[in-house]
This record gives structure tokens, C-alpha cells and sequence, in this order.
């Protein structure tokens, strides 16, 4: 390690890891062909800032560099735990994998014994509607049988022809056709009756 006192041998380095200097040029730096001219404390105050600024980026690198080796020795170190850890995780993937290849056993027989299930149902709803569909059709046959065949011409149309006349003959005196709805009544009740 270099002490940031000592000169460098090779000058003032270029500029490195970003570091961008000031508006500081060939120019400004003091040069002895100057006709010996006495510089100011501000014009000596970049100079001694230039000559210190290599031995600070040295420092930087060298810190780095023992990080990066500290970096490096442990995972050699670490190799160790690391293979006992993934022998335990093989382990634990094992006892995963045959977890999962029971359980994936345990709903094959699930799935087989649903559709048999379901096999059966179906077969009962077909047998129970076939039977139910039988015993309508029964039924309805012994309904037919029992009920009279209704007339489909009306009844006492004569009568009913007779009153509607009437009525439009006779606008204003209705009661005159008293006579014929009596008839027609009469001739309804013993159209039920028969």
C-alpha cells in the first residue's frame, strides 16, 4: 500500500472511476519557463488538490481490491454449508414428490369411484323416468275411459238464434223477449240434466 505522502513516480494519472476535474487545463498549472514569476496561495491551492487526488483513488482501489478478495475467499468457505443444505433440500423435495404422487393416487380413486357413482344414477333416473312415463300413459288411458265424451254442437242453438233477433229487433223494449230466455233456460238446464 502506498502512503498518500509518498510522490508518485508517473505524474498526476488520468482522470479514473468518473472523477472529472474542474475547469483546471495545461494552462492553469504553474510552469517554471514563466519567467520565474511568484504565484498566489489561490493558484498553489489546485495544484497541491491535483497532486492529492492520485493517491486518494489509490486508496479507493486498494480498499476495494481487499473487499473483493474477502468476497472471493467465502464462498469457498461457505461451500460446505451450502452442499449440506442442498442434500436436505433434495431430501425435502423426495418426501415432496412422493406427497404429491399419493395424493395425485388418492384422487384417481376418487375420480373412479364419482363415475361410478354417477354411472348408477344415471342409470336409475333413466329406469325411474321410463317406469313414471309408463304409469302416466296408464293413467291417462283409465282417465279417458272414465270421462264422457263431451257434444261439441252447442246447445239449444235454435232458442239462442231466436233471443239474439229478438233483441236487435227490439232495442228499446228488451222485456218482450222475456218469453225466449225463459225457454232457453229452460232448455239448458235440462241439456246438463241429460
Amino acid at each position: 500500500m502506498k502512503d498518500s505522502s509518498q510522490p508518485s513516480g508517473a505524474g498526476p494519472p488520468p482522470p479514473a472511476l468518473g472523477a472529472a476535474r474542474g475547469p483546471e487545463t495545461d494552462s492553469d498549472l504553474p510552469r517554471p519557463e514563466q519567467g520565474g514569476r511568484q504565484h498566489s496561495g489561490a493558484e498553489l491551492e489546485p495544484l497541491t488538490r491535483s497532486q492529492q487526488e492520485p493517491a486518494a483513488v489509490q486508496d479507493k482501489l486498494l480498499q476495494v481490491a481487499t473487499r473483493e478478495k474477502g468476497a472471493a475467499a467465502k464462498p469457498c468457505s461457505a461451500s460446505l454449508p451450502q452442499a449440506e443444505g442442498f442434500e436436505d433440500q433434495e431430501k425435502q423435495a423426495a418426501g415432496l414428490a412422493k406427497e404429491l404422487e399419493s395424493r395425485e393416487a388418492e384422487l384417481r380413486r376418487r375420480d373412479a369411484f364419482y363415475k361410478e357413482q354417477l354411472g348408477r344414477l344415471e342409470k336409475q333416473n333413466v329406469e325411474t323416468y321410463r317406469l313414471s312415463s309408463q304409469q302416466f300413459h296408464e293413467a291417462a288411458s283409465k282417465m279417458e275411459g272414465a270421462i264422457k265424451p263431451r257434444r261439441l254442437e252447442p246447445v239449444c242453438s235454435g232458442l239462442q238464434a231466436q233471443i239474439l233477433h229478438c233483441y236487435r229487433d227490439h232495442l228499446q223494449e228488451v222485456l218482450l223477449c222475456a218469453d225466449l230466455v225463459k225457454a232457453y233456460q229452460h232448455c239448458v238446464s235440462t241439456a246438463h240434466k241429460g
